[in-house]
């Protein structure tokens, strides 16, 4: 891919005084961020991401974005404007596995960009800077994924308790909203739509499998409360627990 398919427009370093928010903008060039220190949130369209450092956030030209809430120590990180559709991310925020190598590069390119050297350089730097978020992306989802997997499996062997998000994402040490856009990634389903799929997935096999009782299989699947387990399956499946047992009544068993 050859640097005319980008154009570096302009960039620089931001460093917070005081307390501080991202202002509301919508930009006519695609931006990134790159945290370098500090802690803020920013949410573009409904989705919300929370930036630290090591964090990138890659905001599409044209989308509204704002900070939400007050940063009150110190934020800082680079910026970087420009045009062209190569390299677009397929994710727009990750954690950069190798923070230096991105930092070090957004150096180079703003430092170019002020010299004589600029122009032509300054689009080279830029599609080495797009290459190298596109590489760190990449290796930050097969991690993700490994994640998503972790998780799916403990999620499968705790379901036997009432477990909730928050527990999940307290048991691997990440916020709620980071691990639903991991599992989200990885199967489609945020973090407490995972829990009630792998419940269900217990329940039906538990009705097909086994000659429980409703009661002892809601027990089974950490919902003490019968009424709740009933309206819970009747939500998910359109079907009582009864009615769904009945399914495909007729195969042939034997023993020995």
């Amino acid at each position: 891919m050859s640097s005319e398919t980008v154009r570096y427009e302009y960039g620089g370093k931001f460093t917070s005084r005081g307390e501080w928010s991202h202002p509301e903008r919508k930009n006519a060039t695609h931006e990134w961020i790159v945290v370098t220190e500090g802690e803020a949130w920013i949410e573009v369209g409904e989705t919300l991401y929370r930036l630290k450092a090591g964090s990138v956030l890659f905001l599409e030209a044209g989308r509204l974005h704002r900070g939400v809430g007050i940063s009150k120590e110190r934020v800082s990180f680079f910026w970087i404007h420009y045009h062209g559709d190569a390299l677009l991310p397929g994710n727009p925020c990750f954690s950069l596995c190798d923070p230096y190598a991105v930092w070090l590069l957004c150096r180079q390119l703003l430092h170019y960009s002020r010299t004589e050297a600029a122009g032509a350089v300054s689009d080279a730097l830029l599609l080495v800077l797009l290459t190298e978020l596109d590489l760190q992306s990449r290796q930050t989802q097969i991690e993700s994924h490994a994640l998503a997997a972790r998780v799916r499996e403990w999620i499968r062997i705790n379901i036997d308790r009432s477990i909730d998000a928050r527990e999940v994402a307290a048991q691997f040490g990440y916020h709620v909203d980071y691990l639903s856009r991991v599992l989200r990634g990885a199967y489609g389903n945020g973090l407490k739509a995972e829990i009630d799929s792998s419940r269900m997935r217990e329940i039906k096999r538990l009705l097909l499998e086994s000659d429980l009782t409703l009661t002892e299989i809601a027990d089974r699947v950490g919902m003490q409360d019968y009424k709740l387990f009933l309206k819970f399956f009747k939500y998910h499946e359109g079907v009582t627990p009864t009615e769904f047992r009945k399914i495909y009544p007729y195969f042939h068993t034997n023993n020995r």
